[in-house]
């Protein structure tokens, strides 16, 4: 009943955001608001332990990526920056604004899960610039732009405006970080 209860959740979160009430999870699901609380003491509980089990996948997902001896240092960084979630992965991205405005405990937990994936690309980047795969960098700019970026992608009217989603904002950043602005022909004529 519990993993019932977390599927609909998500759908009643993507219909609704987090605003969704017990009384429409029940609706949902056909059963009583007493079902629902003899296993989830609240809806908060709900969403939380959605977003635990999906950091803790991303963790998983991104070690998986990291110790996987077939990708490169290029293919490793595109797919950990990449890397979503099947729980959530179709989440709207209003879901992960509504819960960094209105759960800042939870959204904490997706913050502190953040510092584990910039070690984590700080690492490949170290990598990378050790076996002349990257030139080497600054780190700290790098992780200044990237937040700054994730920060204005959290402004959903940034992504209404845009046309894009989150994961595809997070494609193109790394894009444009892996590959620059130059095209490599005008690159290689210019040395």
């Amino acid at each position: 009943m519990r993993n019932r209860i977390l599927c609909e959740a998500m759908k009643e979160m993507n219909e609704r955001g987090i605003k969704f009430t017990m009384d429409d999870l029940a609706r949902r699901l056909g059963v009583s608001k007493r079902t629902l609380y003899e296993n989830f003491a609240s809806k908060e509980e709900i969403i939380a332990f959605i977003f635990k089990n999906a950091l803790a996948e991303l963790k998983e997902k991104r070690e998986l990526i990291i110790n996987d001896e077939q990708l490169d240092i290029r293919e490793k960084f595109k797919q950990i920056m990449a890397v979503r979630p099947t729980l959530c992965a179709e989440t709207t991205d209003r879901i992960a604004i509504e819960v960094k405005k209105f759960m800042p405990k939870q959204w904490k937990k997706v913050e502190d899960d953040m510092e584990e994936l910039w070690e984590s690309v700080e690492s490949l980047i170290r990598e990378g610039e050790r076996t002349g795969c990257f030139r080497p960098v600054f780190f700290p700019a790098i992780r200044v732009m990237f937040k700054g970026a994730f920060h204005e992608f959290a402004n959903h009217n940034f992504l209404l405006q845009n046309k894009v989603t989150i994961k595809e904002m997070i494609e193109l950043m790394t894009d444009i970080l892996l590959f620059g602005l130059v095209p490599k022909d005008s690159r290689d004529q210019q040395s």
